[in-house]
């Protein structure tokens, strides 16, 4: 849980860099694209770290322990621990577009989805913060 708090902070950082950058410019300068592909491979491990061991984790201390993602995801929203499996699902499709995509001209277009998408992953990750607070497996510290 430590490690997913610090990506939140590094993500919010790099999200306070960017809140100025405008969609509607075509050419962006260096200094601009570093901010843009941070923020975008930011959202990317947070991503990873979200789902690849908290949820994964707190289903196994749930008492499952295999499956595919899609099984963990829809155990999770069953029991409350996030809103919509569905959504997460297609989040990590984005994730991995974000992880593969080389193209440069690309960069824009994924910086524009993530800005459009990333109050969803912040929701989720809330929304699991209060269920594991609830059974007191994190604290508030």
């Amino acid at each position: 849980w430590v490690f997913l708090k610090l990506a939140i902070a590094q993500f919010n950082y790099s999200e306070n860099i960017c809140v100025n950058i405008s969609v509607d410019t075509k050419d962006f300068d260096d200094p601009t694209l570093e901010h843009m592909e941070a923020y975008t491979s930011r959202f990317a491990r947070l991503l990873d770290i979200y789902i690849q061991n908290i949820l994964k984790l707190a289903d196994r201390l749930e008492g499952y322990g295999d499956g595919t993602l899609r099984d963990v995801l829809n155990r999770c929203a069953k029991s409350g621990m996030i809103e919509d499996a569905d959504k997460l699902l297609q989040l990590r499709i984005f994730r991995n577009e974000i992880a593969h995509d080389y193209l440069p001209t690309s960069q824009s277009t994924i910086f524009i989805e993530v800005r459009s998408i990333s109050h969803d992953l912040l929701s989720s990750i809330s929304s699991t913060e209060q269920y594991l607070l609830k059974l007191g497996w994190i604290d508030n510290s």
